[in-house]
């Protein structure tokens, strides 16, 4: 499905991402070229006890790092208008995303009143249980608050019931791309006029160690925590969690009302591998060729766009596959001394799975605000697991300016497997 037509505006943004809440932290992450990832604290889980650097053995995870923000679980249940006890049975998940959510309101200068009783949608990617889980170990301690504490659909209707929108509120769950599948459907709805504006985010938090068992037995996993995009140390990728929401609104009414437009998502488009690779797991270089064509084949030249950020997770398998259906689609339609510049955030705060994909697209937005392209961090060319050369792309290693160039200025596009991307 693809989604084109009315241009739509960023006009909000509110993030918590590992090295510190909001923007301001969020950029000197990325502008320092930091690694987030750490030891993971017992607070979380007994990680010494769950590990183990030898992967046959069972019930055991290969990593006790991960990236992980700050301060999780601390919420002003006053604030939004929540009692104590129920906000004991919150999915931390829900908290952030409240808290993300009114940051988004308060960058684009919207009163929560004026707000109130809009047509406004949520739509919002998720994917991990971990509260659920934890919650549900002890079946004495269950209470009516469980239900609404851990669904996946009230992670999207609790936005909408705490600030009072009325317009479609749904959960989105396509694993490591789900919010910005998100990011199209609200796109979607706003062009169609379900809503008059959207809320779209993802959020991903890390409580329990079962889901790091499992990707460990899959091979997944980093044992060091760290994401090594397109390099060939790559050997897995590092876990990150937080949370991102983005406010859009038509670019028409976002100019006439005298917003501040951080960036115009001009078109989206999503698939779906089918069988055409085994196993599920694995990423089809065609279908995101495929993809990738018809995002910038009607009516947006893929010579203009200056900067992918990729999917980019670390491993050895995907990153060559991605780079290469990339490089098919726009890197061989510039000019070979332009070379495409990509990059992946997750060498900065891990893959962070369901939120990944929002967390990519503020790191653009950022990116343009500041004229200023970032490192991707462990990628050098002495170590590439891309020949970036003869695939027209290339990855910055440091700070450089964004110069405008073309028709379209500073125009950029995010993509993410499986099977999902975004231009703008």
């Amino acid at each position: 499905m693809e989604d084109s037509g009315e241009d739509i505006a960023v006009v909000g943004i509110g993030c918590n991402f590992p090295g510190g809440e909001g923007l301001e932290n969020f950029w000197k992450v990325l502008l320092e070229g930091k690694n987030c990832a750490k030891q993971i604290p017992d607070e979380r889980f007994d990680s010494a006890y769950w590990y183990d650097p030898d992967n046959r053995k069972a019930g055991k995870t290969q990593t006790v790092k991960a990236s992980l923000i700050d301060g999780l679980n601390e919420f002003d249940h006053k604030f939004f208008g929540i009692t104590e006890a129920e906000a004991d049975f919150m999915d931390p998940q829900q908290k952030l995303l409240l808290e993300c959510t009114y940051r988004a309101l308060e960058n684009a200068g919207i009163p929560m009143e004026k707000a109130s009783g809009t047509r406004t949608g949520v739509f919002i990617g998720l994917m991990n249980r971990d509260y659920e889980t934890l919650l549900n170990n002890s079946p004495t301690t269950i209470t009516h608050y469980n239900g609404t504490g851990t669904a996946m659909s009230m992670a999207a209707n609790r936005i909408s019931y705490t600030f009072n929108f009325t317009g479609p509120s749904l959960a989105i769950d396509s694993a490591c791309s789900s919010s910005l599948v998100a990011l199209h459907y609200a796109a979607h709805a706003v062009r169609q006029g379900d809503c008059e504006m959207a809320f779209c985010g993802g959020v991903s938090c890390m409580l329990e160690p079962r889901v790091f068992v499992a990707l460990s037995k899959a091979k997944m996993i980093s044992p060091d925590g760290s994401s090594k995009p397109f390099s060939n140390k790559a050997d897995g990728y590092g876990r990150g969690e937080g949370c991102g929401v983005v406010l859009l609104k038509p670019l028409e009414k976002a100019l006439h009302d005298f917003d501040h437009v951080w960036g115009i998502i001009s078109k989206t488009a999503v698939n779906q591998d089918g069988r055409s690779v085994t196993p599920i797991t694995r990423p089809s270089m065609a279908q995101q060729e495929e993809l990738l064509h018809r995002i910038y084949s009607a009516g947006f030249d893929p010579s203009h766009i200056q900067y992918i950020e990729a999917h980019g997770t670390g491993t050895p398998v995907g990153d060559p596959a991605e780079a290469g259906s990339i490089s098919r689609a726009v890197g061989k339609a510039r000019h070979p001394e332009e070379a495409l510049c990509i990059g992946s955030v997750k060498g900065n705060i891990g893959h962070t799975e369901s939120a990944a994909g929002m967390a990519g697209l503020i790191k653009v937005l950022l990116m343009m605000h500041h004229e200023t392209i970032v490192p991707t961090l462990s990628y050098s060319e002495d170590s590439a697991s891309i020949d970036a050369k003869s695939l027209n792309l290339k990855i910055s290693t440091e700070v450089q300016k964004w110069e405008k160039t073309g028709p379209a200025g500073r125009a950029a596009g995010c993509h993410f497997q499986p099977s999902k991307a975004l231009g703008y």
